[in-house]
């Protein structure tokens, strides 16, 4: 199992921890895997409250961390810190997240309340469900 992930976004403590996280998970699972050589596209994420924002570009097995906001990035998730875990406890059914457990219930209040909110939900759906797969502990 070949990873391939580029951390170009070192002066990001973030960029680490979420680095971990992805690689822990893919690892953990041969579908994640398979799934993380599907993905393709650049997804951002921007945490405000630690004044901090990541680019993750995947291409078909290999993933590049960049700092900041790419301008080419599909989806924008913006959230705060706390929240990033709520995002990451998903459960994924079916090879789909699962919005109806407590800890769906809890990400969807989160977007219904705009504490989470998410650019190119509606545009790029295939992308974030294989963004969420991956970064699910679950």
């Amino acid at each position: 199992m070949e990873l391939n992930i580029t951390n170009h976004a070192t002066d990001v403590p973030f960029s680490f921890i979420l680095q971990e996280l992805l690689i822990g998970n893919i690892e953990k699972s041969e579908a994640k895997y398979e799934i993380y050589k599907k993905t393709r596209g650049i997804t951002a994420i921007e945490v405000p409250d630690i004044e901090t924002a990541i680019s993750l570009h995947f291409q078909g097995g290999s993933l590049t961390i960049e700092s900041g906001v790419n301008p080419y990035a599909a989806i924008i998730i913006s959230t705060s810190s706390d929240n990033i875990m709520a995002l990451s406890s998903l459960s994924i059914r079916l090879g789909l997240p699962h919005y109806f457990d407590e800890a769906g219930r809890r990400v969807l209040g989160l977007l219904f309340t705009g504490k989470i909110k998410i650019k190119g939900l509606l545009k790029h759906p295939l992308l974030l469900t294989r963004l969420t797969v991956i970064m699910s502990v679950m």
